[in-house]
């Protein structure tokens, strides 16, 4: 019961936040914070399944009829959507890329148990600190280079920021409380919340005001899902299945995983079918439902998050009594991903093709006209957001005056993914007892 719970909250919060222009997965784990207190760890990862894999269908129908991206992976969708909106195909265009979303996960399903079986067998023969030090290195350096337009010094700047943001209060490898300022609220460190919504919530809502207001809905052709499907089998398998696999080995990439499934697959199939956006967008959309798979599977077998979103994930089951980087312990990770975690991941997919298709549709509806609501109602739920949990840890001057240092530079940041300042400020703690204990060796 727990499970469908979890399951279910996710999928409509991902419907939600996909029809949502600029939002995203990281924004909507932020502002679900207060009812995931009480998830434990495996409701925790289902309820982020269920809501990263329903952002990247929902995502196509805003950048399908209004032209603009519900995602940052949704460009392409704009791109070749809007061409069936003008030919009056809309609802063929999102029904093509629903199915394509599910058969790129069931690929992607199936990828992972011929992989899963390998590293299973192999990857606990290399368990050490240096593993640990080597991924963060890794992981460090996709930092500096793929934000920003690999602009390293802005990227080295705000890993500077985040790590600074990390250094004040309770340390792995120091006895003492530090760098607190003689502030004793900030013994127990500078608190998440506020680090968050300043710098990824406040800058998005800042763009969403500013943005172009959404085009007029264009009516289109009603289509039913036998004609979709006959539609799919005639003319898009084969895109499908690049899609999948391409989207699956972008996955891993850290950082700029899913966007880069999308666009990868979205420029192979281009090249191969310039004349035709349909395969162009079933491609890029089978992609991005792939690659969120994969980019699952390093945090749930090893512990190690690779995106924006995984990492806010990561503080969450940190608290709610997990404990990552236990290599020794692939081999339970994965029998619990192709037990608990698989199944429902399915199911989701499923549903989003059966479900989100004509809900999200007129859920788009209510924010098509005037974007100022919506951002209002989403600032109060910030604000009152911040507050509570501020009253919860009995620290909310600090998360109060937090939030709003942290809002303000934010907005002078918002030219820039501040997504390398989250990574620093989560793993800060660790990464620096990993490179002390390696440094002892």
């Amino acid at each position: 019961m727990e499970e469908l719970i979890a399951v279910s909250t996710g999928l409509i919060a991902g419907i939600i936040t996909g029809i949502v222009p600029g939002a995203g997965v990281t924004v909507a784990m932020v502002l679900a914070a207060p009812l995931l207190m009480s998830f434990d760890v495996m409701q925790l990862l289902l309820f982020y399944m269920s809501l990263a894999s329903m952002v990247q269908f929902t995502g196509t129908i805003p950048a399908v009829y209004l032209g603009v991206p519900g995602e940052t992976n949704s460009l392409p969708a704009v791109i070749e959507g809007t061409k069936f909106n003008r030919r009056k195909m809309a609802k063929l265009a999102i029904g093509v890329c629903a199915v394509g979303s599910v058969i790129g996960s069931v690929i992607a399903v199936a990828i992972t148990f011929g992989l899963v079986s390998f590293l299973t067998d192999h990857v606990t023969v290399f368990f050490s600190n240096a593993t640990k030090f080597y991924l963060y290195i890794f992981i460090i350096a996709f930092c500096l280079l793929a934000y920003n337009k690999k602009n390293i010094t802005v990227n080295l700047l705000l890993c500077v920021i985040g790590f600074a943001l990390s250094m004040p209060g309770e340390s792995d490898i120091h006895p003492d409380f530090r760098y607190t300022l003689g502030i004793d609220d900030l013994q127990f460190g500078v608190p998440l919340m506020p680090v968050l919504i300043g710098f990824l919530i406040v800058p998005t809502m800042s763009k969403m005001l500013v943005g172009t207001n959404p085009n007029v809905f264009m009516p289109s052709v009603d289509v039913g899902l036998c004609k979709v499907m006959h539609y799919f089998r005639r003319r898009m398998i084969p895109s499908t299945m690049r899609g999948s696999v391409v989207g699956y080995l972008c996955g891993f990439v850290p950082g700029v995983s899913t966007v880069l499934s999308t666009n990868a697959s979205y420029s192979l199939e281009k090249k191969l079918h310039p004349h035709s956006p349909g395969k162009q967008l079933v491609s890029s959309e089978t992609a991005n439902n792939s690659g969120q798979f994969a980019s699952m599977l390093p945090l749930l077998l090893i512990g190690i998050p690779i995106t924006g979103s995984e990492i806010v994930l990561y503080s969450m089951l940190v608290d709610a009594g997990w404990s990552p980087f236990q290599f020794d312990n692939v081999a339970s990770n994965a029998d619990m991903i192709f037990k608990q975690i698989v199944p429902w991941f399915v199911v989701a997919n499923v549903v989003g093709l059966i479900i989100a298709w004509p809900l999200a549709r007129q859920i788009l509806r209510l924010f098509a006209n005037d974007k100022k609501y919506m951002i209002a109602i989403l600032a109060v739920g910030v604000l009152l957001l911040n507050t509570y949990l501020g009253i919860l840890d009995y620290r909310v001057w600090l998360y109060t005056v937090c939030l709003i240092v942290f809002s303000c530079v934010g907005l002078l940041l918002k030219k820039h993914e501040t997504v390398p300042l989250i990574f620093m400020f989560i793993l800060g703690n660790d990464i620096e007892g990993v490179f002390f204990r390696q440094m002892l060796i």
